[in-house]
């Protein structure tokens, strides 16, 4: 497929990513099947909780690419079984929380490599969780306990993030450019939330459109609400994706 109904090449199709935070199996293939052609990446996580590997296969079935949103987090023995499994599944990215530290992303990173020498396969691109994108200042201070700035704490997980292996970060548009200088430069930018111009950014406190993520730099925008809840999910899609062609005309 080299073109959309909307007019967009392949390459916005490759950068934009549905969430499917849909609870009903009925309705998450059928959003697939009905959007495939304009959405090159579908995103799971609490229905991979629920319908597990077999929705995982049927979908990656439907010729389009899987990101399953696991957040994984957990001691460097238990990241190494997950890099193993997410790598036998067949998916293409998947995010770990980058708190979990450096050993921790390593051990993810090694067993992935191992069982795709052993497969023959790519593995997914493993993709480290900076801070989540509804935490502020606030919330990283106080909550969290974690002194200075967002910014400064984005910068120094996604460095640890680098120099642990992982393809990329996920960040909000505007912290691209506060990070990008200290990073490969094939690295991969997830940028979940963005928005229309006048859009809201609902419980995303740090976000920003679409057209602000393309120049950025990002590798991939996550959208969800935008479309899930459209009255016609192949209108909206299509809107987003005239939204990437004329940021980057």
């Amino acid at each position: 497929m080299t073109t959309s109904s909307t007019g967009l090449g392949t390459s916005g199709r490759e950068r934009l990513c549905l969430a499917l935070d849909l609870t009903d199996r009925a309705e998450i293939i059928k959003a697939v099947e009905e959007l495939r052609d304009l959405i090159g990446w579908f995103k799971l996580n609490s229905a991979f909780t629920l319908y597990g590997p077999g929705l995982v296969r049927e979908i990656l079935d439907r010729d389009v690419k899987v990101f399953l949103d696991a957040k994984l987090h957990d001691i460097p023995n238990t990241l190494a079984g997950y890099g193993d499994a997410v790598t036998r599944l067949g998916v293409h990215l998947v995010t770990l929380h980058t708190g979990g530290g450096s050993e921790m992303m390593r051990a993810a990173v090694a067993a992935a490599d191992r069982t795709a020498a052993e497969l023959g396969v790519q593995r997914p691109k493993l993709v480290g969780v900076t801070l989540l994108t509804s935490v502020d200042r606030a919330t990283l201070n106080g909550d969290l306990n974690v002194p200075g700035t967002v910014e400064d704490e984005i910068r120094r997980r996604a460095r640890l993030a680098a120099e642990a292996g992982l393809d990329g970060v996920v960040c909000a548009p505007a912290e691209i450019e506060l990070i990008r200088a200290d990073l490969p430069d094939d690295f991969f930018y997830v940028t979940p939330g963005t928005r229309s111009p006048g859009g809201s950014g609902n419980d995303h406190k740090r976000t920003g459109t679409h057209a602000q993520a393309l120049a950025a730099g990002s590798s991939l925008l996550v959208v969800g609400r935008r479309i899930n809840q459209a009255a016609d999910r192949r209108q909206a899609a299509a809107e987003v994706l005239r939204e990437l062609r004329e940021a980057t005309a």
